[in-house]
């Protein structure tokens, strides 16, 4: 069976790192105490703000982030409902943590939980968070083992937090993200979005939002890139590679099928983007929000 992680993310992470710049020991080890005091922090705070801001700023060295994601569409964009259907938990059933002087970690694996008391059960709910439980717990196992490696050699600086937030959990509607900072040697930070769309109880994807044979990747791709230039032409720090500005022998020509999403408190759909996907380290992780005459007339 495929891993929802790697349609959601075609490049791996450890493919990723391959290709960021590498930074300094003395920035390594500004990220390292960065990521030490971040992981202090919120252990007083009680829980973790979703992304690690000081590995960020680090030489944008980023750190591997896994958060849960938003919701779903124009239909499904109901965060406010109660939840009167299926009622999916996310639960916390394993955590990994490793300290030393040069060496960080700190993983929380997730598993959703499913009750369907009080309605017709659904077959397809049970196989839908069976399905994202077992991806999410490959990943984990994955994670932990390359980071058992890097502390193993002793090599460097290395560091990697992982997360979990539910962001939509309606009647309709169910959306986990992921967070992920990696580092080692140099750093990379992304996310991993599960949706679920409970009036089926099938695993939901980017396509599901619109009608049956829409090209619903075009419209949003090129209001993506008009947002782009107008962002490029408002503030000269920002970058984002286009076509003709780029230097790197690649740019942003349109999305993927099942490119990261989520909805907002509106119920626009953002696009999300890891770093270094389309644009500088520095940039981070990049979002759009796609104007809603875009891609009005295609959606369900």
């Amino acid at each position: 069976m495929a891993r929802l992680y790697e349609m959601s993310n075609d490049i791996d992470s450890e493919d990723i790192l391959k290709y960021r710049e590498e930074v300094t020991e003395e920035e390594k080890e500004r990220m390292m105490k960065n990521f030490k005091a971040e992981k202090k922090h919120s252990a007083n705070k009680g829980k973790r703000a979703g992304r690690i801001v000081g590995f960020a700023a680090a030489a944008a060295a980023a750190v591997l982030v896994i958060v849960p994601n938003t919701s779903a569409k124009a239909a499904y964009a109901m965060s406010q409902i109660p939840i009167l259907g299926d009622v999916i938990k996310a639960v916390t059933i394993r955590e990994y943590n490793y300290e030393s002087e040069r060496f960080q970690a700190d993983i929380k694996e997730v598993q959703l939980e499913v009750d369907q008391s009080g309605e017709e059960e659904n077959p397809n709910m049970d196989q839908s968070v069976a399905t994202i439980n077992e991806d999410i717990d490959e990943m984990t196992d994955r994670l932990i083992k390359r980071f058992e490696e890097q502390a193993e050699a002793g090599e460097s600086y290395g560091g990697i937090y992982m997360d979990h937030e539910v962001v939509t959990n309606t009647d309709k509607w169910f959306t986990l993200k992921l967070n992920v900072t990696e580092v080692a040697g140099s750093g990379v930070q992304y996310q991993y979005y599960y949706h679920i769309d409970k009036t089926t109880g099938e695993i939901a994807a980017l396509k599901d939002l619109f009608k049956e044979g829409a090209d619903y990747v075009t419209p949003i791709s090129e209001n993506i890139k008009k947002q782009m230039r107008e962002r490029m032409a408002a503030d000269e720090n920002l970058c984002y590679w286009l076509e003709e500005n780029t230097e790197i022998g690649a740019f942003f020509e349109k999305i993927k099928d099942d490119q990261n999403f989520y909805l907002n408190e509106e119920g626009q759909l953002v696009i999300c983007f890891d770093e270094y996907e389309v644009a500088p380290g520095y940039m981070g992780l990049v979002e759009f929000t796609i104007e809603d005459d875009a891609v009005s007339d295609i959606l369900k």
